[in-house]
């Protein structure tokens, strides 16, 4: 497979509700049943779609260090990655050279974004945010939770500008 041909490639979305790995695994009852496996920690460990690993399987003979090889493996590699920041940019509308910055997962991305945001900055989060969003903003703002999306963005307008 080409460098480009890895990098330029996309995952069609199906009409139907994407297949998840694991989805059918049966798993046993204490009466001896077995049923489908009902996934109820998705915060800690989403389960990976089928598409996920049918990519991760086309790209694993190709896996080599991004940016820091010379050799065709990592070429095919760092163009892959590449092409994510830019299909992330795309799909946010981000400008050209807006920095895009993978992490491992998102209480590593919070705790990176609490340690770049300048001091004295307002931040305002919902006593409802997930213990590993709510750690890193210790200074932060707290809110009750809102009884609508519509509550949350004006709760979140009244705390930032500073009234009640």
């Amino acid at each position: 497979m080409s460098a480009t041909a890895l990098a330029t490639r996309s995952v069609s979305s199906a009409a139907s509700a994407p297949s998840v790995i694991g989805a059918d695994a049966p798993v046993p009852l204490a009466d001896g049943r077995r049923v489908p496996y009902a996934n109820l920690d998705y915060a800690a460990s989403a389960p990976c779609l089928s598409a996920v690993q049918q990519a991760i399987s086309e790209a694993l003979p190709y896996y080599s260090s991004v940016h820091r090889g010379a050799g065709y493996a990592s070429q095919v590699t760092t163009a892959a990655y590449e092409k994510a920041r830019e299909t992330v940019r795309g799909f946010l509308g981000a400008r050209p050279r807006t920095a895009v910055v993978f992490t491992r997962n998102t209480t590593d991305a919070m705790n990176l974004l609490a340690h770049c945001v300048p001091s004295g900055t307002t931040v305002v989060v919902f006593e409802t945010e997930h213990h590993a969003t709510l750690l890193p903003w210790r200074r932060a703002v707290r809110l009750p939770a809102p009884s609508s999306p519509v509550e949350a963005v004006a709760a979140a307008d009244r705390a930032l500008a500073g009234s009640p």
